[in-house]
């Protein structure tokens, strides 16, 4: 099912949006999806003892709060 782009496309010009076609497409192939939990603990870094560490830790909490 929904092997072919023209399949989606009909699905589309029908009236069904992209979330409900990928919906449709993981029930009807049986596939399960996985969601594992991720954890994160922050730990503080002294900026002092090693700028790089500290400077990439940094970039690292703020694109994983964006």
């Amino acid at each position: 099912m929904f092997e072919t782009a023209e399949e989606r496309v009909k699905l589309l010009r029908e009236g069904f949006s992209q979330k409900q076609i990928e919906i449709l497409y993981v029930k009807r192939n049986n596939f399960k999806i996985v969601n594992p939990r991720i954890v994160v603990e922050l730990v503080e870094i002294s900026d002092e003892k090693n700028k790089k560490m500290y400077m990439n830790c940094k970039a690292a909490t703020e694109c994983a709060r964006s």
